[in-house]
């Protein structure tokens, strides 16, 4: 026998919603590789080079000329390139250690995302709440379960732990979760803690990765290949285990709220 229409709607409404998030998401990947080589070709005519090695070489070289106060544009830059999916976050994290070194990297790249990501949040919060509400019912399942883990008094103080748990996983991403975290009544406290806190793993891994194959390039650091793939698969091994965890409590959470309904 058919199902009963509600679960028909049900089945429909999962399905309506897969696509949409596959669609966007595929829009979201195709924008922001297209930005990433657009952002380089800018890159490469403004600095007068022939080749992105050439580039990121004249910008370690002006940025060492400079010294902290180079971190200043650059921040500024990285922040500006984070409030759309116009650029790769893992390249620039990876340019950014290159240029930086890891310390100069990591604080320059965290900066970055917290920022970038308070600025989402606030101007979906005060100024696009109309425009992004049709996009909020299209979200995971998981996040709608973060969204009502913000819904009282008693749950807010979780709310630090619910953003890092968010940032860990990969369902959502970065840019798009900063602004549907602006629909959500999240205090703005325990979103910026816990941003800067999920998005501290990945970013220190793709930084020193930077460091490293600049290193590995340049002569200076001697590797033997089975070390060095070791140390990649280990690296892996960690960030793929953080994500598993973060989406398993995601999970729960998710299958709790739709019990509780």
């Amino acid at each position: 026998p058919p199902p009963p229409q509600s679960d028909r709607d049900k089945v429909m409404a999962s399905l309506t919603a897969f696509a949409a998030m596959a669609g966007s998401g595929l829009v979201a990947f195709v924008v922001e590789q297209g930005g990433t080589v657009t952002v380089v070709e800018i890159l490469r005519r403004l600095t007068g080079t022939s080749s992105v090695a050439e580039v990121f070489e004249h910008l370690t070289v002006q940025a060492a000329a400079m010294g902290w106060t180079a971190m200043i544009p650059a921040a500024a830059a990285c922040t500006a390139l984070q409030l759309a999916p116009v650029c790769n976050g893992i390249l620039m994290a990876m340019g950014m250690g290159l240029i930086f070194g890891t310390q100069k990297g990591i604080a320059l790249m965290s900066f970055s995302a917290v920022t970038s990501s308070v600025c989402c949040m606030l101007s979906s919060r005060y100024l696009g709440k109309g425009l992004l509400s049709g996009a909020a019912q299209s979200a995971p399942p998981v996040f709608k379960a973060v969204a009502d883990g913000f819904g009282d008094g008693e749950k807010k103080g979780r709310a630090l732990v619910l953003v890092a748990l968010v940032r860990l996983s990969p369902v959502i991403p970065f840019v798009w979760s900063n602004y549907l975290f602006g629909l959500t009544s999240v205090p703005i406290l325990p979103y910026t803690v816990g941003t800067a806190i999920g998005t501290l793993p990945g970013l220190s891994v793709f930084v020193s990765a930077g460091v490293l194959g600049k290193g590995v390039l340049g002569g200076t650091i001697q590797l033997p290949p089975a070390l060095l793939a070791a140390g990649v698969a280990a690296t892996v091994s960690v960030l793929v285990i953080l994500s598993r965890i973060s989406q398993a409590e995601l999970a729960k959470m998710s299958k709790a709220s739709d019990e509780s309904v």
